[in-house]
Formats: structure tokens, sequence, C-alpha cells
């Protein structure tokens, strides 16, 4: 079904207007000082080496407090430590929160972003409503740019704001008596020299940033049965009007006329009808370059017939994430109308064993006539993915990067700190490196080495979908690889990055991240840059 836009090319440039349920807060910049702010809370920050030049304002307004609790050793300013105190009228706010920042050396954006985070849930958890945030120049400076120019300023204030609002998301939607902890409504940030109007537009993102962001963890937080694929692109539709963007639900019939053999076969399983999602942003010139977002849209993944254990097995109706952080993207750049022509897609389904479901042995003909042999029905994603890649070429895409929670491999070896990043072209690479940067998230490259390849050779088919345990991430990507033919293309494995499951993993807010929307966002906005875009 197709859900077209109802607005012309111009107007799709320009940002449409908040629904009430995206409005609800609006981060914006401060002169006052901290010691003068008057919003219920104030954040001031420290390193492990001492107090910044705003909390020791504070500080000293208190009567020394902050200092008599490093003295104490009761705040050391280790990264993420929070302290909060009661100001009992000595300052015109009611609380002041001192957050820690680690070591300079090991600040960047994505642990500026976390840290303040993890200061807007403590806040909220008080019922914290308005909150004066303070940066300084040694906190730009300390984030790996050079220097502390408008640049560094605009992305520290950026992760600061983006940070706060990520409080807002909620994991208790289906509670029939929900904790009444109303998101965090007034955001300023404050402290650091700056052309206001310059920074008000990167506020703006950062707002839409989060809201993208908690959109993606809704998603991924959902329990499967409220999440289907066909609820999936429902959810999508409700987010899109208004926006201009262009949505197409190719259904059942749809796929098999277009010979989706791959989507087709993983979804055998399950009574649940499996959909291709595709969004079009037509934001560029008409022969201009066109970047595809691809997503793996696995609703809830028990492996099929290679059953997996039952211990954890619920945490797999996350195993959408890639295919909601590309759906959530192409609401983000539609929203800030950014000059740019992009294409998602997202195919959805369950994996489930059934007397119907697809078997290991089984030979499954993708959309792009390759032929795939199924040795692990629990590689379903990278198979699902096959088409969808092979849709974004016929969609006119001149780049592609996937997204997908692809591989266990990934979380054994970056844990839940970065994304796993694969490709075959160095400029996207470089691309992806740099929005991932801006976007307070991390990305560690993996080698694409030919010897790899061998492990995916079939007798019986062109490819098959699983080689060994070695290098099982890397492997998967070769795998993706056939599907792309020679466009340049970019895999991000976010099996880790999307989800922090593991309870001594206190550094990373726990639960769905949202990883990577924000890196693909930021992506859209370099790509217009290109030559021809």
């Amino acid at each position: 079904m197709r859900v077209p836009s109802q607005a012309s090319k111009a107007s799709r440039r320009s940002r449409p207007a908040a629904t009430r349920a995206e409005a609800a807060t609006r981060p914006s910049l401060t002169a006052t000082p901290a010691v003068e702010a008057t919003t219920d809370a104030v954040v001031v920050t420290a390193f492990e080496d001492g107090l910044s030049s705003h909390a020791e304002a504070v500080d000293a307004a208190l009567g020394g407090a902050l200092t008599e609790m490093r003295d104490a050793g009761e705040f050391r300013g280790r990264f993420a430590q929070r302290a909060t105190l009661r100001t009992l009228g000595r300052l015109p706010t009611r609380h002041v929160l001192l957050l820690g920042l680690g070591r300079r050396r090991e600040l960047d954006m994505f642990r500026l972003t976390n840290a303040f985070q993890f200061a807007g849930d403590a806040l909220r958890a008080r019922g914290v409503g308005s909150v004066s945030a303070y940066l300084d120049d040694a906190v730009v400076a300390a984030t790996g740019r050079d220097g502390s120019g408008p640049a560094a300023v605009a992305d520290a204030v950026r992760a600061v704001a983006t940070g706060i609002l990520l409080s807002s998301f909620d994991p208790g939607t289906s509670k029939t008596d929900p904790e009444a902890r109303p998101p965090i409504g007034v955001v300023a940030i404050g402290g650091v020299a700056v052309d206001a109007a310059a920074v008000q537009r990167d506020l703006e993102v950062a707002d839409v940033l989060a809201l993208a962001t908690n959109r993606v963890r809704t998603w991924a937080a959902a329990p499967s049965n409220l999440l289907t694929p066909t609820l999936l692109a429902e959810s999508a539709r409700q987010l899109y009007q208004g926006t201009g963007l262009e949505l197409d639900v190719l259904e059942k019939a749809d796929l098999e006329r277009e010979g989706m053999g791959a989507l087709l076969g993983v979804a055998r399983g399950s009574d649940e009808p499996p959909v291709m999602i595709t969004v079009r942003h037509d934001g560029g010139p008409v022969a201009g370059p066109r970047l595809a977002l691809v997503g793996k849209g696995i609703t809830f993944d028990t492996g099929g017939i290679s059953l997996k254990p039952s211990a954890g097995m619920d945490l797999m109706r996350d195993d959408m994430g890639g295919g909601a952080a590309v759906l959530a993207a192409m609401w983000a750049i539609a929203r800030l109308g950014l000059r740019v022509n992009v294409v998602g897609v997202v195919p959805a389904t369950e994996n489930m064993p059934s007397g119907h479901a697809y078997k290991p042995g089984d030979v499954l003909v993708s959309s792009s006539g390759k032929t795939i042999e199924v040795t692990d029905t629990d590689a379903e994603g990278r198979i699902i993915l096959a088409d969808g890649l092979t849709k974004a070429r016929r969609l006119g895409a001149t780049h592609i990067v996937d997204v997908a929670t692809l591989t266990g491999s990934a979380v054994v070896a970056l844990g839940h700190s970065a994304s796993g990043l694969m490709s075959n072209d160095e400029l996207l690479t470089g691309l992806v490196k740099r929005a991932a940067v801006s976007a307070g998230d991390r990305v560690a490259e993996l080698p694409m080495f030919p010897e790899y390849a061998v492990a995916l050779e079939s007798r019986v088919a062109d490819v098959r979908n699983l080689g060994g345990r070695q290098a099982g991430t890397i492997n998967a990507a070769f795998f993706l690889r056939e599907f792309v033919e020679e466009l340049p293309w970019v895999h991000l494995d976010i099996a880790g990055s999307g989800w922090n499951s593991q309870q001594d993993q206190t550094q990373i807010p726990q639960g769905p991240t949202g990883a990577p929307v924000r890196t693909l966002v930021h992506l859209a906005r370099l790509f217009a840059e290109l030559d021809g875009a």
C-alpha cells in the first residue's frame, strides 16, 4: 500500500510543524550564570583532577560543599558519577547535580552524551522539570577536536542537550499504573561563549535527534506481540504524517511478484505476514546521488528451526533495531528538511519454527536471482537483507549503508561500546566515521581481507548464509557484499551497540540505546555536501 506525499518538493524541504507528541522540549542557550539559574536543577561538571569553573562558583555559593565531598572521597569525578545536593535556599535553583566526566584524555562525544543522559535520568527520577547544564572551555577542548572553535562548541552543546533529552525515554508504556515521571520540559545550556544564533540550529538538531533516538528505543523495547511487521509499518505510517515522506509497504503478494524468495523463505515459519517497507525523501537534485539506508526488521527471532536457548530470548524483540534506526532516521531527515535524496528499506518478518518453516539445507532464491544455501536458520538477518539490498539498488541507490543486529560475534569482539563497520569503499567509510563522531556514536572498522570470503562458498548454491565460528561478523558482511554488487557500501553491525544488556557495563545506559540513528542522520547531512548532491 502506498502513502504518497501530499506536499510539493519545495514544501518537503521545509521543516514541518511539530505534532504535540514531538514538541515536549525545545533546548535553548542561556547566558545566566550557574549561581543565578532559576531552573529546578543546575548541572555542573568535574574531571578527576578538579572541579570545572562553574562548579567552583556553585561550590563557593554552597559554602564549599562540593570541595568537602571531594576532600572526603565521597566524589572523585569518575565518569558518570553523580552527586545531587539540595540547595536549601542558598541558590535560586533547588538542586545541584555534580557530574563526573572522568579523565580528560578519555572524554569524547560518545562519553559526553552518555554522561548527560545519566544526569538527566537522575534528575527526572527526582521529578525535576527544568534543567540548566553548564559547559566550560575545558570540557569542549577535551572532547577530541582541536581547540575550541565554533564547530567544537556546537558539537559539545548538541551532545549535552541530546543526552539530557534522552532521559525522556519511558520503557514502561505497557504498565496499567505507570510511574508519574514527566519528562524534563526545559533544557538550557550555558557556560560557553558562542554565537547564539549559530548554535541554535544545532540545538534544534539535538531535539530532533533525541526524539528519533527515543523512537528507536521505544520500538526496540516494544513487546513483539505489539509490534509485528505489519504493526511496525503502521507505526511508521503514523510517524510520517505531515513530513512529506513517501511510504510504500510491500505485502506478501507484492513480495511474491517481485521474487523476494529470501525474505519469504525466512517468513514461512510465522503466522505473521512479512512486509518490505520503503520510504523516500527527495530533497536533493533530481539527477543527484541517492543514499540508501537498509535496516534489518526481524520483529522477533527465535532462531527458527536452529532454535536459540530460552535464556535471554525475550530480548530478541529488539532484532529489528536496525530497521527501527532506518525508519526513525528517515523521519529525522525529513523533519530537518535536508537537501539530499535518501531511500529507506526495511524487510520485516518474524523468524519462527513451525511445520512450514525453512530448514537447514534449504536453498532460497533471492530477488537478485542469486541462490542461498541455508546452513543455519538463526543467521536469518543477512538472508532478508539480501532482498532489502537488491530493493535499494532497484530504487536507484548510488550508495548503501545497511544496519543490523546481525551477529553475536560483534558483541564478543566489541561489547556495547561501538558498532562494527565493514565496507568496500573508503570515501563512504570516512563519511560514516565522521558522522558517528558528530552523533556521539562510535564505530570500529573491521578488515575485509579476501581470504574471509572462502568460508561462504557453497557446493549447491551461489553462496551459503553462514561460515564457521571464526570471524563471524566479517563473514556476515561478506555475505551481504554479494548483493550490493559494485555500489559503495558500508555495513554496520549493531548487535552490541544497539542494546546494553551487560549489567556490569555501567558507563553506558542500560537497555536500548537507539544506535546508530543519529549517525545515519549526520551521514545524510554530510552526504548532501558531496559534489553533485
